[in-house]
């Protein structure tokens, strides 16, 4: 839908070329007296069918009707009754504007709804020519012998600034492309912005976007937005201002809104002259923001605490998570059955805080007594292992059941296969480079043939998103190959002999951009890393790391 634009000054006349935080419209500058929409006149008794049929081209705004009866005055005269309308037996059911929003007068934009290109789709063209062709036949016609469906218009109050999603302020606020027309929705003579960024991760009460080089200037405007319309579950909104290229997976953030906002002095940079990068106008998360960055976030029937500047936390694999923990659990039941063990081993490579850790062996959990599981959970950021140890207590895993660790993952890999820990399941989820610490399991030593134990390997990593069904073999392959190579195996997973005999599989987890796929690889430990040289790993100073540690934790651990 198409809402009437709010242009901005031009960012010509900004010194900065950054809107400051006072540019945001005030809400009464949202809300017009009313707007015109185009509809369709429909029969009473056919509603349900034709909004079924019509889903996808309604009216959609939260909180507002989409179907409305004729009103005297409004839609028809007393006298029109006789020449058409049937009041008592007809709807309007409104559509989805999809053309031009911004018209002069009333009378216009009558002109322009009852023109609008919504009008055009094929499916409201073929219903439209269908009841006119139906006219004279009882079932095709209104009680009066009009067609039963028919163009018209709807004049509705517009939405107050309450009922605006942040999607529908960012469109009035930013110059966009309509979704449906192509055309442009507001004509300040800025760059068209190709995607409104209007989605984000909410981690507790921190909001995290991810900004587009196009959408800058409007920072502020964005991060004020969210948090109006998200109060008061979020306090702060942040923006990421890096990639993720240190070994803890963390990346730099500025704050854009919310509490540890400086306006005063992010008004002041915005009015600065000679400074036209918004790159350059930045209020960083730092130490100062220590205490606004640790957040409690619900995933599963568990909770875990965080510092969200400190450790990786991505709400949008709530879903793997979920899905990959039903998974082991499923697995380590029906080994449970078969061997009567006492537990099924899990090792987590990069465990973080724990998402996989904690609610595989929290004592909350459903399958805690039925189906014991002892999970090793590791992560090398000294800060992970201190939220995973706090986050164990909070929910209940117990030291027999949640050994923790707090090494590379190589050497992780190494510990276990050295201590004789045979565990079922490795979970690795680094997708940026997960696949290459697969070298760490060259050389295995698997037992003896009597008591051989072959884990299945969980990978998650990053890959080409494949264009179409006869890609994705393609795409699989590469992936396939990328883990093998690691491996030193060649062909024991991307071969159909060895893909079919080490169970490999290749899952889609989530798409993450616009040629990107995340995707997790399972399959069992081939045979054939036995006979690969063994890596050699090196020492680590171990006094720098201790210093490391030191510098990252927070202060309360110091002490």
């Amino acid at each position: 839908m198409v809402v009437q634009s709010l242009p901005l000054p031009p960012l010509s006349t900004i010194p900065s070329s950054t809107y400051p935080p006072s540019a945001y419209p005030s809400p009464s500058c949202f809300e017009s007296s009313s707007l015109i929409y185009p509809a369709l006149l429909i029969p009473a008794r056919r509603t349900n069918e034709i909004q079924t049929t019509l889903k996808e081209l309604v009216f959609k705004e939260a909180k507002r009707k989409r179907v409305y009866a004729l009103e005297e005055g409004l839609d028809y005269t007393v006298k029109e009754v006789n020449g058409g309308y049937d009041p008592e037996k007809e709807r309007k059911l409104v559509l989805a504007r999809l053309g031009p929003a911004d018209t002069f007068t009333e009378e216009d934009e009558v002109k322009v709804a009852q023109n609008d290109k919504v009008f055009q789709d094929p499916i409201i063209k073929s219903m439209i020519a269908s009841s006119s062709q139906e006219e004279m036949s009882a079932e095709g016609t209104s009680p009066n012998g009009k067609p039963e469906i028919r163009p018209s218009y709807i004049c509705l109050p517009a939405s107050p600034y309450s009922l605006l999603s942040v999607d529908q302020v960012l469109r009035r606020i930013m110059p966009c492309h309509n979704d449906d027309s192509g055309e442009a929705s507001n004509n300040n003579g800025n760059p068209l912005i190709e995607e409104i960024p209007s989605s984000f991760e909410v981690a507790g009460h921190v909001a995290h976007v991810n900004l587009r080089e196009e959408s800058l200037p409007y920072k502020y405007l964005i991060g004020k937005a969210i948090l109006e319309k998200n109060n008061p579950k979020i306090r702060v909104v942040v923006n990421k201002i890096g990639n993720i290229e240190n070994e803890f997976r963390t990346f730099p953030m500025e704050i854009l809104a919310g509490d540890g906002l400086d306006i005063g002095l992010v008004e002041e940079m915005c009015a600065a002259q000679k400074v036209s990068d918004p790159n350059k106008i930045q209020i960083r998360v730092g130490p100062e923001h220590q205490s606004l960055m640790q957040v409690e976030v619900k995933e599963h029937g568990c909770r875990f605490k965080l510092d969200f500047a400190k450790v990786y936390w991505n709400s949008r694999l709530s879903g793997e998570h979920e899905y990959l923990v039903k998974q082991i659990v499923t697995s380590a039941h029906e080994e449970l059955m078969a061997t009567k063990k006492r537990h099924c081993i899990v090792a987590d490579v990069m465990g973080g805080v724990g998402p996989f850790a904690v609610p595989l062996t929290s004592a909350n959990a459903s399958h805690y007594h039925k189906t014991p599981i002892l999970c090793h959970a590791n992560d090398l950021n000294p800060v992970s292992y201190h939220y995973l140890e706090a986050n164990a207590k909070l929910n209940r895993c117990f030291s027999d059941r949640l050994v923790k660790h707090n090494l590379d993952g190589r050497a992780f890999i190494h510990k276990m296969n050295s201590d004789g820990v045979d565990a079922s399941h490795f979970i690795m989820n680094l997708p940026a480079a997960a696949p290459e610490f697969l070298d760490a399991f060259r050389g295995w030593n698997f037992g003896s043939e009597l008591s051989k134990k072959i884990p299945t390997i969980h990978v998650h990593c990053f890959g080409e998103k494949a264009r179409g069904p006869k890609e994705t073999s393609r795409v699989h392959t590469q992936v396939l190959q990328r883990c093998e190579r690691a491996l030193g195996c060649p062909g024991s997973l991307s071969e159909p002999e060895g893909r079919q005999k080490n169970k490999a599989q290749v899952r889609i987890v989530r798409d993450v951009g616009p040629r990107k796929n995340m995707f997790c690889v399972s399959f069992l430990l081939p045979v054939e890393v036995q006979q690969v040289e063994k890596l050699v790993l090196g020492r680590s100073n171990k006094r720098d790391r201790e210093s490391e540690v030191e510098q990252t934790l927070p202060c309360s651990k110091r002490e």
